[in-house]
Formats: structure tokens, C-alpha cells, sequence
């Protein structure tokens, strides 16, 4: 069965689909979402270099831009654009610069790497630490004043969105204080100032794929649904859980001469549909961490805290990284404008901690296998297209204090988070997995398949159903 890779946004994708319903949008990209199909459409190509999976603040802007130019402008997202590579982000304005795409979404943390330094202040380490204050960043429209600086990239910017704040991960130990992080190896990507934020705190950054293990260094900077959607559980313990480095908002921008075959009025569109999307970034950015966090902890990774003491030293240490920027005039306003948003706001850092482990049991916790042939497997009625027929021989699916994993003949195993509730399963993971489910006795049968807005997931209701032979319980080892 063909496995579609995970991305950094696949924690997102769980949560993601309930908002945008709420606000009247679907998950799907937006060249699958329609809505306007008797329209003439202008297709726009949007390079997307955070893996396979859409950023959900972008899906959630291109659904907007659906609506609001009433069907004729789509966006086409061209997933896994320089997956694998280093620093894709500054390759990828590169491509946009060459005409490659007409669009893309970059980090605003990459645009120093080619000497643009408006976004800053914006960056500032521990500054920006709760989606609070960012929210209250975006209203005061501080990013939107930042966005010319791109034009000297070569490109056009269109608009900036919130994203995901940023912890430390911790391989070995927890990565707490400047002490712990002395010496350490630690993953980054894409970011001068943030370079130089780890090596005020004692660490060595170092530039690799956000999909690189990280069993060779001390740790890795990534958001937690990264730490999710990356499989970052296998290869690292801890999340410090209330240090948030600095959120890392999306930048979205575009060719001049993509842009400059667009009217006016549909310039104003992609611009107006990202300022409608501000509050529903930072509402998808904050579902992904609330989701993602209790996720990490049935995968047993721990979030210890920063004292006081340890989080003075660390504050201590990144004095000195503000200190060229504030000599830049801009820099510095924008810089006492967030100071001035994050105390009148008077939130303290966003934290991430374990929930209470639950003391009721799902009824499906134990593990459950089914031995296929070639003629067990049927199509699950309206899944006629999916035609790769899956493995023969026994699969098995073992639920385990809130993770199922799905291992087929072959030994490839797939893990998703899960919850029940009556008869019902949620899997939280690459794509949303909804289903229904039914017990008799060591039996077990799924029916009901909702996979959401993916187009190609097909196969997982031929591989959990698709067939009338049940799963079966297999005796608990004594």
C-alpha cells in the first residue's frame, strides 16, 4: 500500500478541519475545495516546502481567496517542494525569483539568510511568546509594515500569517538552562538570528531537514506539531515546556511576473483574504500545540520546566543578540512596540505540560489481528477508484494507552494517536480518521469511513475494512 510521508503540519491536519468548518471553509487545498466550478479560474502554483502535508493557515487563506474572488482565482499547492534539503525556504525564493512556481510560502526566520533583516524584531528570542501577544503583533499590523523588505529577494510579498511557537527539544536531557545546552548540538534551520540566539546560549546550531534524526545531537528549535509530524518521539525525550524561542510566521509571496499578469483587483484579493485569516492562524497554530502536546506525552516524551533561575540565565545570555538589531532604527521601533503589546497584555509565556493520565481504559486497548488473502479484500463501497490491492498474510492493530499502531505483513508499521467516544474512533495524524467501530466479544469490525477533504486515503478503509473477515483479540501475554 503506498504510504504518503508525514509533514511538519501533520499534527495540524487533525485539528485543523473543525475550524475551518466552523468558519464556513473545508480543509481540502484550495484547486480541490470548488465551490465555483461554472467559473472561469486563474490557477496559481504555491510552492510548499514544509513536506506533504499544507500548512492549515494557508489551506485556510486559499479557501478564502476561493470565496472571495468568487471561484476565479485558485491555489494549487505543490507539496514537498526542496523536501530533504538543508535550507529549502532560501532555495525556494530563489525558485519563486526564477519564475519556477508563481508562489510560495516562506519562514519569516529564512529572510535573513539573503540580507533582509526587517522581521526581526518579530523573531526577537523569548519576545513574542504566547499566541496571545502574537495575535495583538498582527492586529497592531507590525508584520504587514516588515513585508516590503522582501522586494530586495527579488519577489513579492503578499501578506504574513501567525504560525506555531517554538520550543527546545531535548534528545538526552532537558534542555532547561544555559548549562544544559552548552556544547550541544542543536538542529536548526533557516535562520541567522536564531543561529545566533542558540550559539548566546551556549549551543552549536547546526543546519539540517527538519526530517533529520536527531539521535546525533543534543536536541533540535521546532514547533510541537513538527515534533509530531516528524516522528521527532523516537529520537528525543523532552519538550521544555515553557520556553517558547519565538513563533514562526509564514510569509507568502510571489513572483513579479506572476504578479504583474494579475489585475489590481486580484492583487487586492490574495492581500485581503490573508488579513481575513489572522485570527484563524494563530486559532489553528494554538489547536496544534493543544493537540499535539498530550500526543507527545502518550508517546512518552516529558516536558520539564525552566525555574526562574534558568529562565534569567537564558534571558541574560540573549541580550546581546538584540544588540545589532537595535541599531537599525526600524528594528528598534517595532521592537519597543511589542514590549510595550506584551506588557499591557500582561500574559505570561504559553506552556506545555502533560494532562492527567485518564483512568478509563478504551475498549479497544489490547492488540488485534486478521490474516488476508486474495479473496478477503473488497473495495469499501464508494472507494471503487482505489485499485493497489494491500499485502496478504496478518496485520495487526495494537491500541496502547492512547496510540494505535497499524503493522502490516511486510513489518511497515504506521502510529496514530486516537480517541473513542460510543461507537466511534477519532485518529489524529497525517490526515484526519474518522470512523465507526463494533465489538462482539474478541471481534472487531470498522464501517463508516470519513477521511475528511484527502483525496487519496482511500486505501485505509480497504486495510481497516474491506473485507466482512473481523479483527480479532489476541490473548494478553501472561
Amino acid at each position: 500500500m503506498k504510504r504518503r510521508k508525514r509533514g511538519t503540519w501533520a499534527a495540524a491536519a487533525a485539528v485543523v478541519g473543525a475550524l475551518l468548518v466552523s468558519a464556513g471553509c473545508s480543509a481540502a487545498s484550495a484547486d480541490r475545495a470548488g465551490g465555483h466550478a461554472d467559473a472561469e479560474a486563474t490557477v496559481l502554483t504555491l510552492a510548499n516546502p514544509g513536506g506533504s502535508v499544507e500548512p492549515p493557515q494557508l489551506v485556510a487563506w486559499a479557501k478564502r481567496v476561493d470565496q472571495l474572488s468568487k471561484g476565479t482565482i485558485r491555489i494549487k499547492f505543490r507539496d514537498e517542494w526542496r523536501e530533504g534539503e538543508a535550507q529549502p525556504e532560501v532555495g525556494t525564493l530563489d525558485d519563486i525569483r526564477k519564475g519556477k512556481a508563481d508562489m510560495a510560502w516562506v519562514g519569516a526566520r529564512s529572510f535573513d539568510r539573503v540580507g533582509i533583516t526587517d522581521f526581526q524584531a518579530l523573531l526577537a528570542p523569548m519576545l513574542v511568546d504566547s499566541y496571545e501577544l502574537e495575535t495583538k503583533v498582527f492586529q497592531a499590523g507590525i508584520p504587514a509594515k516588515m513585508l516590503g523588505g522582501v522586494r530586495k529577494a527579488g519577489v513579492v510579498g503578499i501578506g504574513v500569517v501567525p504560525g506555531p511557537l517554538t520550543r527546545l527539544v531535548g534528545t538526552r536531557e532537558p534542555l532547561v538552562n544555559p548549562d544544559a545546552l552548552k556544547g550541544e548540538k542543536i538542529v536548526s534551520q533557516d535562520s541567522a538570528l536564531m543561529d545566533e540566539s542558540l550559539r548566546a546560549l551556549g549551543a552549536t546550531p547546526v543546519t539540517a531537514p527538519a526530517s533529520t534524526d536527531l539521535k546525533s545531537y543534543g536536541g533540535a528549535q521546532m514547533g510541537l506539531g513538527a515534533v509530531v509530524g516528524r516522528h521527532h518521539d523516537r529520537d528525543a525525550k523532552y519538550v521544555t515546556g515553557n520556553v517558547d524561542l519565538w513563533p514562526r510566521p509564514l510569509v507568502v509571496v510571489m513572483g513579479k511576473a506572476a504578479h504583474d499578469r494579475l489585475s489590481p483587483q486580484r492583487r487586492a484579493v490574495l492581500t485581503k483574504a490573508l488579513e481575513q485569516t489572522v485570527t484563524q492562524a494563530v486559532d489553528v497554530s494554538r489547536a496544534e500545540d493543544r493537540e499535539s502536546a498530550p500526543t507527545l506525552c502518550r508517546l512518552e516524551m516529558k516536558f520539564p520546566s525552566a525555574s526562574s533561575a534558568d529562565l534569567k540565565a537564558m534571558e541574560s545570555a540573549l541580550k546581546p543578540v538584540l544588540a545589532r538589531p537595535r541599531k537599525d532604527k526600524r528594528t528598534a521601533d517595532w521592537l519597543e512596540q511589542i514590549q510595550y503589546l506584551k506588557e499591557t497584555t500582561g500574559v505570561g509565556p504559553d506552556t506545555a505540560s502533560c494532562p492527567a493520565k485518564s483512568t478509563t481504559a478504551s475498549p479497544l486497548e489490547g492488540t488485534w489481528t486478521r490474516t488476508m488473502a486474495d479473496g478477503d479484500w473488497r473495495h469499501w463501497p464508494g472507494d471503487e477508484t482505489w485499485t493497489e490491492r494491500p499485502p496478504n498474510g496478518t496485520w495487526t492493530l495494537a491500541f496502547e494507552n492512547g496510540i494505535l499502531t497499524k503493522t502490516d505483513p511486510n513489518g511497515e508499521t504506521e502510529r496514530w494517536p486516537y480517541q473513542t467516544f460510543r461507537d466511534r474512533i477519532h485518529l489524529a495524524g497525517l490526515f484526519t480518521f474518522n470512523a465507526t467501530f463494533r465489538l462482539d466479544g474478541d471481534q472487531l469490525t470498522f464501517g463508516t469511513f470519513d477521511f475528511g477533504d484527502c483525496t487519496d486515503c482511500g486505501g485505509y478503509a480497504v486495510t481497516f475494512g474491506g473485507s466482512k473477515q473481523p479483527w480479532v483479540k489476541t490473548a494478553a501475554a501472561r
